[in-house]
């Protein structure tokens, strides 16, 4: 009877962990929209859980401003320089409104990440770069 009840413990056990990680990782985006415009990514959501992933083409000294701001969940954002392993990397955002400065001319990667988040982010070209494409 103990190696009954210990077997059935382990399954649930095991069935609990296998949906914790499948919920925690599944891509999911409930929302109002994503939008990748001429220069501009924005996402307006309620439940968001998964990855954005797009490039600008910048020009030394062009910016991209980030304005962000997450009710519930985690949003973390990466700039980083095509082909480069770091870069500039804004953890745990609740309330965002900086830039970030192309360092050099070259393409440039945006990764977003959300967990479970609500709430919206805007990546855009600063108003002075003009007809930017954003490449996925």
């Amino acid at each position: 009877m103990k190696k009954i009840v210990a077997k059935v413990s382990g399954g649930v056990l095991a069935a609990g962990l296998i949906g914790f990680l499948i919920w925690d990782n599944v891509y999911s985006f409930k929302g109002d929209g994503r939008h990748f415009l001429t220069g501009r990514y924005y996402a307006d959501f309620y439940y968001f859980n998964g990855n954005e992933r797009f490039e600008f083409q910048l020009e030394t000294g062009e910016k991209l401003h980030l304005d962000a701001h997450i009710e519930k969940g985690k949003a973390k954002v990466s700039f980083t320089r095509k082909g480069e392993k770091s870069g500039e990397v804004i953890s745990n955002i609740e309330d965002a409104d900086t830039y970030f400065t192309a360092d050099e001319t070259g393409r440039y990667v945006v990764k977003i990440n959300f967990k479970h988040a609500k709430g919206y982010v805007e990546i855009k070209c600063d108003d002075q770069v003009k007809d930017k494409k954003i490449y996925r």
